[in-house]
């Protein structure tokens, strides 16, 4: 203890140092690599739109000027997702790969990194440990960084395909990783794929898996996520899942919640589908809340709506959708897929119960009957509640210009209706995911040091990582951890074991890389 405030209190009188003269005289980094830039300029429109972004940082950097052919102290400014200098040059963070650089004469040391892509590359070094320890810290959150294999180790294989448990070696903190080969991915899906991770990198929202970090390592890409475990809630009703209407309500809530953020900042999902909804391990809490997290977005750029109306199910496809010469207003997509989404729910399964076998296959006969909705208005009695019917008709309504929005439909009658009925919910009738715990300790039970383990467990309660809303996650994964802490790294193994897709021509990297997103 006395060690550590020694060196946070010589780290916080450390004066900055003049490195400028090592960087220029020594000529450690060959010129080809200083002048190769991968900044880029930004027009008078984009930087405008920084306006509205919140700024992260803001210091003074080394860094190489092509102008004047030396290195300097350059003002950096580090957006989400973005570094931009004084000059109105950018580069966007997600398409880098990080790399640690040291550059030493004597006992003169100058710390920095390298941000490199395939456009170029980009050196900064830093002026006091403090300003290495604040960027570092920041520039993690964003840019690729490499040897996951060393830092984590892959324990458990999830449902999900190609989600897995792991655990960083340093501290025993559990997260979920997502493993995805560059060759099963064509250029259409690599930019679906960093257009999701664009999008959590910078926002932190319930409903959202939780970012942590990127790593590419070789063909192998790492998302590392705050630990989750779940499935999708398509299977789930495959294998039997009886959703009470108070559990639906409270999926179609947190969609609500979750597709009004996105909307707000000008993104939308496009495919609220069961198959893309993971409806997480049930909590033991005393509400017995029903926990979702939406994943695979779609493309923001308003010019593939042809390409989205192709990958989705007739029924989810709004009807102003259908005439493609016209000018649709993506932001009205989610809402009416939720809208789909409960009456599938709701009426459709009560009604036909579901198939095996694909999502598109078991919903040949899905068709939303909006004028049979409507005439259930006038009827009595109906088999089902007036306010459900009700907020099906505006979800569905087939006029866009009519159609409710978000900031009506989240406070809609049914929701509240369903909120004041909702009661604890007997284990009996609780067919969400079994507790990863009750799975484990099946499988450890004739385990002699099964005693010990609980001691073990105490001590690395304190180092599980959970999403914000997530924190009773620990009770139910601290017997996993003393399992693993056992086991090998399973990272060769895993990668053999990811589902093999046709391999497709390497995707071009540079479609997303040459881009700014202002969100």
């Amino acid at each position: 203890m006395k060690q550590t405030k020694k060196r946070l209190s010589y780290i916080k009188n450390q004066k900055p140092a003049n490195i400028e003269w090592i960087l220029n005289l020594l000529d450690q980094i060959p010129k080809y690599q200083l002048q190769q830039s991968n900044l880029k300029s930004a027009t008078q429109i984009q930087l405008q739109g920084l306006q509205d972004c919140d700024q992260i940082l803001k210091s003074e950097l080394y860094s190489f000027n092509n102008k004047t052919n030396k290195f300097q102290q350059i003002t950096f400014s580090l957006y989400p997702n973005m570094l931009i200098n004084n000059f109105g040059e950018f580069l966007i963070l997600s398409t880098c790969i990080m790399i640690k650089k040291i550059i030493q004469y004597k006992e003169f040391i100058a710390q920095g990194v390298l941000l490199y892509n395939h456009h170029g590359n980009l050196f900064i070094f830093y002026e006091s440990y403090v300003q290495q320890l604040n960027w570092e810290k920041q520039l993690k959150r964003f840019c690729k960084q490499q040897n996951f294999s060393q830092k984590y180790t892959i324990k458990e294989k999830l449902s999900i395909p190609n989600h897995f448990v792991c655990v960083k070696n340093k501290n025993n903190r559990i997260y979920t990783v997502q493993m995805i080969r560059f060759t099963h991915l064509n250029e259409q899906n690599y930019e679906q794929l960093m257009n999701e991770i664009n999008i959590l990198m910078c926002f932190k929202q319930s409903g959202l898996n939780q970012f942590h970090a990127l790593f590419e390592d070789g063909e192998i890409l790492y998302i590392l996520y705050d630990y989750w475990i779940g499935d999708t809630l398509f299977k789930q009703l495959q294998q039997g899942l009886l959703l009470t209407m108070q559990q639906i309500s409270q999926i179609i809530y947190q969609l609500i919640k979750v597709c009004r953020f996105l909307t707000i900042n000008n993104l939308y999902h496009a495919a609220i589908l069961p198959t893309n909804i993971i409806l997480l391990r049930n909590n033991n809490n005393a509400q017995q809340q029903t926990k979702i997290t939406l994943f695979n977005f779609s493309f923001r750029d308003v010019n593939q709506v042809s390409s989205i109306i192709q990958k989705l199910p007739n029924a989810w496809i709004p009807p102003e959708f259908s005439c493609l010469n016209v000018k649709q207003d993506l932001a009205q997509i989610d809402l009416y897929q939720i809208g789909v989404l409960l009456y599938y729910l709701t009426i459709f399964l009560p009604e036909k119960g579901i198939k095996q076998g694909p999502f598109n296959k078991t919903i040949d006969n899905f068709q939303i009957q909006y004028a049979w909705l409507k005439g259930l208005q006038h009827k009595s009695p109906i088999p089902y509640s007036y306010s459900l019917v009700d907020f099906l008709c505006q979800l569905l309504d087939p006029n866009p210009q009519t159609r409710i929005t978000y900031s009506v439909a989240i406070c809609h009658q049914w929701l509240i209706n369903q909120k004041h009925q909702q009661n604890p919910i007997e284990k009996d009738n609780m067919k969400i995911l079994a507790s990863l715990r009750t799975i484990l300790e099946l499988r450890e039970q004739n385990s002699n040091d099964y005693a010990s383990s609980q001691r073990f467990d105490q001590k690395l309660e304190q180092h599980i990582t959970s999403s914000s809303e997530e924190d009773d996650q620990v009770q139910t994964v601290d017997d996993y951890l003393h399992r693993i802490s056992k086991e090998r790294n399973c990272i060769p193994h895993y990668i053999n074991l990811m589902n093999i897709i046709t391999p497709c021509k390497h995707p071009s990297r540079k479609s997303v890389n040459d881009q700014i997103h202002f969100v």
